[in-house]
């Protein structure tokens, strides 16, 4: 349960790296790192839950991915506002796709987890609130991904491979929970 207490202290710590004028590839970078980080401790917490501890894992699951919403459209909103919305170059646009990579991957063994643990949400009435924040992290995505794609025209094909290949996970998610 740290992690959760430690949430709005990174997000705040995100935002703050997040105010700059333009946007450099490290920047861009980090954010993807930070959501990585996120989806990752979420992950471990999913992991272990059983139907003993759904009661206090279960929230806690919900409130995880509230917080990966959250902190996603913090960085759209971000995005969305750069005085100088220059795309990347393709060195940089590679590196911004390889941490993309490594996210769809951290994110996928998450959903993973979660489709899983259905039987176990099932059992204890939590498939309603962990379809509904699971559509609304498909959304919130879905707007991440245009924006990080027109910062790197380069590599749109690559970039939008990978979050394709997120989009079928998050749906697999969203149709297990959502029967």
């Amino acid at each position: 349960m740290k992690f959760f207490s430690v949430l709005p202290a990174v997000a705040v710590a995100v935002l703050s790296a997040m105010n700059v004028v333009g946007q450099s590839v490290t920047t861009v970078v980090d954010n993807i790192h930070t959501v990585t980080t996120l989806s990752d401790n979420l992950r471990v917490v999913c992991s272990g839950i059983t139907a003993t501890n759904i009661f206090t894992q279960g929230p806690a699951l919900v409130a995880g991915f509230q917080g990966i919403v959250t902190t996603v459209t913090q960085v759209n909103e971000q995005m969305s506002t750069i005085s100088d919305p220059s795309p990347l170059g393709d060195d940089d646009a590679q590196l911004v796709v390889n941490a993309l990579t490594t996210f769809v991957q951290v994110h996928q063994a998450l959903l993973n987890v979660v489709i899983g643990k259905h039987s176990i949400a099932a059992q204890f009435f939590f498939t309603a609130p962990i379809a509904a924040v699971l559509r609304a992290l498909e959304a919130i995505v879905d707007a991440f991904a245009t924006g990080l794609i027109a910062l790197i025209p380069t590599q749109k094909n690559a970039a939008t491979t990978q979050f394709a290949s997120l989009t079928i996970t998050i749906q697999k998610a969203i149709t297990v929970y959502s029967n």
